[in-house]
């Protein structure tokens, strides 16, 4: 099941990310994303495993970002890829069956590529965002809903979202929301993760 808030740490955000990760799981975030460009995977498979421990009492669970190796060592929930970081297909054979498999979607165009295997879509960004500065160009909120009406996978929409933008993402069939800086530069995490959240029940 694809929870309403993803949150995707960040290495560079002043807080370290296994508090990130918990704050975040205490605020409601069903799901962390781990997400290093710059480690090693040997650094990154004890880190993966030591958040896993920490999310599991919360009813939190671990995705993996990009990288294979450590999503498998570490027994991760799940693992997200951009389209850049291989087949699909050929990633869901290495991971077996079991573990969940998101694939990031730019625009629509892309839609027509998703292999069987694929569990979900990261869909964005939406908003342009600091938090990844060599992201896609900026789809909308109109973008992200003619993107989530042409397929039945759930949509995780991500790219400078905050609490504002629940309504119009659920209304266009939204799955959920995964931000990064919404909630690694909150003064208050866990208070920042409750409110998008609340802002996705409510809406």
């Amino acid at each position: 099941m694809i929870p309403p808030l993803c949150f995707v740490t960040e290495a560079s955000a002043p807080a370290p990310v296994p508090d990130q990760a918990t704050a975040a799981a205490r605020g409601g975030a069903g799901w962390v994303q781990l997400r290093d460009k710059t480690s090693s995977d040997a650094d990154l498979i004890p880190l993966a495993q030591r958040v896993i421990a920490s999310l599991a009492p919360l009813g939190a669970r671990l995705i993996v970002n990009d990288r294979v190796d450590v999503a498998i060592a570490a027994g991760a929930y799940g693992l997200h890829i951009g389209q850049g970081d291989g087949d699909p297909a050929a990633i869901r054979a290495r991971i077996g069956p079991d573990m969940f498999l998101g694939l990031s979607i730019e625009h629509a165009d892309q839609l027509a590529a998703v292999p069987k295997g694929v569990d979900y879509l990261g869909v964005g960004p939406v908003y342009a965002t600091g938090s990844k500065p060599d992201h896609a160009a900026p789809i909308g909120l109109d973008g992200f809903a003619q993107i989530a009406a042409r397929t039945a996978l759930p949509c995780l929409a991500i790219g400078g979202l905050t609490t504002r933008d629940a309504a119009a993402l659920k209304a266009s069939g939204g799955a959920g929301m995964a931000v990064v800086s919404a909630i690694s530069r909150a003064a208050d995490m866990t208070g920042a993760a409750r409110a998008l959240c609340d802002s996705w029940r409510t809406a």
